[in-house]
């Protein structure tokens, strides 16, 4: 188990770099482009071995200088004509999508999950039905669509937040957090909704209502357990739609994250700005991934089992 979760872990590093060339070479040959004109020497080891080759200014030479910085020392060069350096604003601004993306997926799961039980235990009732007529409403909504609608009725209407929030203050953080957690919503009460009626109709269900357990100890502690494996199953893919959602409701509520920087580096043509965005966005989804890989192992035990009988075979 350890050995597969370092595996994992390690599987990250090729991604983000094979991601950061494909980017870099589009960047690159872009008239006008920025990335050609960063700097190659910077007084260090790699100077030497650039003399030695007598490299010039070619696609190679400052990739490998900008990898080489990155691993060394966080170096992602400076943004603008401000000449600010972007490890210091990507820190500020990377928390802070961090924290939007978790709290949308914390809501997703600890709302949809419970509402998808719920609604699997109530099949074909009327709140069933509501149900669903609202999952697929809220599934079919663009994010600035729900972002318009909840600050005129949250903020304009009923004053309950700040129309102009201080991101300093955790409470400026809640409307955003909730128009991302909503199409999360959809997509888990739908997929638990389906998982816990195919679960129900096991003969293991059956024998245990016929033993006179408790039916809600049937359904929260056995069958939810094994529902989860398809729900966490297709984690990877929301977290991925719900990072897309995190960028979009950043520019609409003006947030200071990754998403308002990488849309204003379009505009401004800093491609050295969107190399280190694109490079931090693709580490941090790549994290995601691998712990919706890992919870999935916790749940269903016959991926261990099968890991280890692997491992046994080999040694």
């Amino acid at each position: 188990m350890v050995k597969y979760l370092i595996k994992r872990i390690l599987m990250i590093i090729p991604i983000v770099f094979a991601v950061l060339l494909v980017l870099f070479l589009i960047l690159y040959y872009i008239p006008a482009s920025r990335i050609g004109m960063m700097p190659i020497y910077r007084g260090d080891a790699l100077d030497s071995v650039f003399r030695y080759f007598n490299a010039d200014r070619s696609l190679l030479t400052q990739y490998i200088r900008y990898c080489y910085n990155l691993v060394t020392g966080f170096n992602f060069g400076t943004t603008g004509a401000s000449s600010r350096w972007l490890a210091v604003e990507l820190g500020y601004r990377t928390r802070n999508t961090f924290l939007l993306l978790l709290t949308g997926v914390g809501n997703t799961i600890l709302i949809g999950i419970p509402l998808g039980v719920l609604c699997a235990v109530r099949k074909d009732s009327l709140g069933d039905r509501i149900m669903n007529i609202i999952t697929l409403f809220l599934s079919s909504i663009p994010p600035f669509a729900v972002s318009m609608a909840l600050t005129l009725v949250l903020c304009v209407y009923w004053r309950v937040l700040p129309l102009i929030p201080y991101y300093t203050d955790l409470i400026a953080f809640v409307l955003p957090s909730v128009v991302i957690a909503i199409g999360g919503i959809s997509s888990i009460v739908r997929m638990t909704r389906t998982s816990i009626l195919e679960v129900l109709d096991q003969p293991y269900i059956t024998a245990l209502n016929s033993k006179g357990l408790r039916k809600n100890n049937v359904i929260w502690r056995h069958a939810l357990k094994n529902a989860l494996v398809p729900v966490i199953s297709t984690l990877g893919a929301l977290i991925t739609q719900l990072l897309c959602w995190t960028l979009v409701v950043e520019y609409f509520f003006n947030v200071p994250g990754l998403g308002t920087l990488m849309l204003k580096s379009v505009v401004e043509r800093d491609h050295v700005s969107i190399l280190a965005c694109t490079v931090v966005m693709t580490a941090i989804l790549c994290s995601t991934n691998t712990i919706a890989d890992i919870l999935y192992t916790i749940v269903n035990p016959r991926i261990r089992l099968r890991y280890a009988r692997t491992r046994a075979q080999t040694e």
